[in-house]
């Protein structure tokens, strides 16, 4: 926290108009570093690392990065984004051959999880099954492991957020 200390001179109240107009401007700047430093330090390595890690059939090529919005005087926002089209796959699961008691968290709060994928009718036989692809080829599946990479990253940061906004505004 910034302290700001002045006597009640023409010359100190100057100087003191001066420093807090200095550190408001720079509150902008302090906030946009916070939500970088928390995305790319903490939020896209922990995607990273849990995307790589899941087991099953989905595609495992993806994309990583952030969007940054700043609003003047009022901070900054970031939005972590994933983009791969088994997403909701490698966060939710897919078949209980990796999933068997591994259920997302919020599974029930978005509507996702094992046996939720419209149209399903074998997700929570034992072991593997066979599906239809969209070209009509019969295709070998035993899912996919819910590696929650999104929801690990949220929490990662969340327990990081304290940390890195004292380093961010602890020297003014």
């Amino acid at each position: 926290m910034r302290k700001f200390k002045s006597s009640l001179s023409p010359a100190s109240l100057d100087r003191l108009a001066y420093d807090f107009k200095n550190y408001v401007n720079s509150l902008d700047y302090k906030c946009e570093l916070l939500v970088r430093r928390l995305i790319e330090e903490v939020g896209i390595k922990v995607v990273q690392e849990n995307v790589n890690a899941f087991k099953g059939d989905s595609e495992k090529s993806y994309n990583t990065y952030f969007e940054l919005h700043r609003y003047p005087n009022k901070g900054a926002f970031g939005k972590l984004v994933v983009e791969n089209e088994d997403i909701l796959f490698i966060e939710f699961g897919a078949g209980i051959y990796y999933n068997n008691g591994n259920a997302h968290p919020q599974s029930k709060d978005f509507g996702y999880g094992v046996g939720t994928y419209p149209g399903q009718k074998n997700a929570i036989n034992p072991g593997y099954w066979w599906y239809q692809d969209d070209d009509g080829t019969l295709r070998f599946s035993l899912g996919t492991e819910a590696t929650m990479p999104v929801y690990k990253a949220y929490a990662e940061m969340i327990s990081k957020v304290g940390i890195i906004a004292r380093e961010v505004f602890g020297n003014g």
